[in-house]
């Protein structure tokens, strides 16, 4: 009989870690994805931001970076930056590696 409930309870505690392990894993993801939105939003605002107040859009997210505060992080995140004209706004296109 006590071997039984010695079984069940190291089944119990392995489903346990399993669960928080998938846990886990979920929150990095919704992490993950909530930053990549945010940067994304972040990229766009700085943009705009930039032609309301100086009357053209930034040449490149080098630009952003060094006169906006913008941070990115290039080792996480390839950002696509492509613009046509100074007047129009680019397209901004963010990938995560």
């Amino acid at each position: 009989m006590k071997s039984n409930f010695k079984v069940i309870f190291v089944f119990m505690i392995i489903l346990l870690i399993l669960y928080m392990y998938y846990g886990i894993e979920n929150a990095h993801k919704k992490n993950d994805e909530e930053n990549f939105k945010i940067l994304s939003d972040a990229i766009v605002r700085s943009a705009v931001h930039c032609y309301a107040i100086e009357g053209f859009y930034p040449p490149n997210i080098k630009y952003l970076e060094d006169n906006y505060g913008l941070i990115v992080d290039h080792d996480k995140y390839f950002i696509s930056y492509n613009i046509f004209a100074s007047n129009i706004m680019p397209e901004i296109m963010v990938f995560i590696k």
